[in-house]
């Protein structure tokens, strides 16, 4: 078994994906949802047509819905970060993980 390289432990959270915009493309929005996320990034999946790829630099939206463990009301995350790797999976999907390259902003 390999070494543990996580900073920061994660937190199973489904959250609604709504904008995925980078240098390269203009915006790719639709059904992608995170796996789960920490103080340091997201794990997210997307359909393969829609992954960046490994080191590239992008902004996100994240949909907080209301309801408990969440939030009294809903709300979202905005923030970038940089692809450290992408992974395919059954069902023409990747797995990207994604570090924080800022704090993020949180409007709710």
């Amino acid at each position: 078994m390999g070494m543990e390289r996580r900073k920061s432990p994660r937190l199973s959270l489904r959250l609604g994906v709504v904008d995925l915009t980078s240098e390269r493309s203009a915006g790719a929005s639709g059904a992608f949802s995170t796996t789960n996320v920490s103080a340091g990034g997201i794990l997210f999946n997307v359909p393969n047509s829609d992954a960046p790829p490994k080191g590239s630099e992008f902004w996100f939206e994240l949909v907080v819905p209301p309801g408990e463990g969440y939030s009294a009301c809903g709300g979202s995350i905005k923030g970038s970060g940089r692809v450290l790797r992408t992974a395919p999976l059954p069902d023409n999907v990747s797995c990207v993980a994604v570090e924080f390259s800022r704090p993020l902003a949180m409007e709710f």
